[in-house]
C-alpha cells in the first residue's frame, strides 16, 4: 500500500461522504491554501484513492468515467475503497 502524507490522510478523512469542491476547501483552509488542496485532491485521484462524481443540477452525484480537472466545481468527491483501506491501514 502506499505511504500517504499528512495532507493527503486529513483529505482523505474529510471524503468520508460524497462532498464538494466548495466544501473540501472550507474544511480544509487551516491546513492548506486552497491550490494546495485542489493539488492534494488531483493526486488522491489519479491514484485511485478518491472518486469524482458528476453532480448534476439539484439531482444526486452519480460515477462518471470522464473528470475535468480544469472544472473541479463541477464535481463531488469521495474516498473511494481503496483509498479507506489505506486510511484504515495506517490507523492501525
Amino acid at each position: 500500500m502506499m505511504e500517504l502524507e499528512a495532507l493527503e490522510k486529513l483529505v482523505l478523512e474529510k471524503l468520508i461522504f460524497d462532498e464538494r469542491f466548495e466544501n473540501i476547501l472550507a474544511d480544509c483552509k487551516e491546513l492548506a491554501k486552497p491550490n494546495i488542496i485542489e493539488d492534494v485532491l488531483k493526486y488522491l485521484i489519479q491514484h485511485k484513492l478518491v472518486m469524482s462524481r458528476y453532480a448534476g443540477n439539484g439531482k444526486p452525484s452519480k460515477p462518471g468515467f470522464m473528470y475535468d480537472s480544469d472544472h473541479m466545481h463541477d464535481y463531488t468527491y469521495q474516498i473511494s475503497a481503496k483509498g479507506l483501506k489505506c486510511l484504515m491501514e495506517k490507523k492501525k
